[in-house]
């Protein structure tokens, strides 16, 4: 029977073979120089800023085990690329709630950019109360003669959908806390007036541009 150690050592390796860590690093540079352009254009069109922060992460090969296994799925590196929508990840941070629809809408306009699924968990929170705006879309990675599409998982949230989701994870997410219920319902009171702090802010801006 193959060892736990063993499983991960060979994803690694496979993602070795497979040069996904350069062409990993490649998409997020294509990305990151994308939503710097789009930050830029955003703050001369609104007069103000409005993409707060950008972070980049290449899931780990002890993660995707993990991931394969909660999927029921074989512990495979093919299989994850072919399964896994969020082997690349980046995550956008602005002020305002009206700001993650509007960078959705110009990631989506990108001609190299497609769109392969859009989850709205603002508008439909995760049964946790997590929020966040979440693309799953398709980059091209010219490889020789040949072209690859590469998922990539692109999450768009509010500065307080963000210190929310932070704080869920450093307290809850994979640990056996005892009383865990209890406070995951505490978390979610929490989300909901976040969610309605970001309206409020919303609206808080709106009355004092329009002075």
């Amino acid at each position: 029977m193959k060892t736990v150690k063993k499983e991960i050592e060979k994803i690694r390796n496979e993602m070795n073979q497979d040069q996904y860590y350069l062409h990993c690093q490649y998409i997020m540079g294509i990305l990151a120089v994308k939503i710097k352009i789009i930050g830029e254009q955003l703050v001369l069109r609104n007069k103000r800023d409005v993409i707060q922060n950008v972070s980049q992460r290449i899931k780990t090969p002890e993660s995707i085990y993990a991931k394969m296994l909660r999927k029921n799925l074989e512990p495979e590196f093919s299989l994850a690329k072919e399964k896994l929508n969020d082997l690349i990840g980046i995550r956008i941070v602005c002020l305002f709630l009206d700001d993650v629809y509007e960078i959705a809408e110009m990631l989506k306009k990108q001609k190299d950019i497609k769109v392969i699924k859009e989850k709205d968990y603002i508008v439909k929170p995760k049964k946790n109360g997590y929020m966040s705006l979440h693309l799953i879309v398709e980059i091209p990675v010219c490889m020789g003669d040949k072209v690859e599409m590469k998922k990539v998982e692109i999450q768009i949230r509010t500065t307080a959908m963000d210190f929310w989701s932070v704080l869920e994870y450093q307290l809850l997410y994979k640990k056996n806390v005892k009383g865990a219920d209890k406070v995951g319902k505490e978390l979610k009171s929490y989300s909901d007036e976040i969610a309605a702090l970001d309206q409020k802010m919303l609206k808080l801006r709106n009355r004092i541009e329009s002075i």
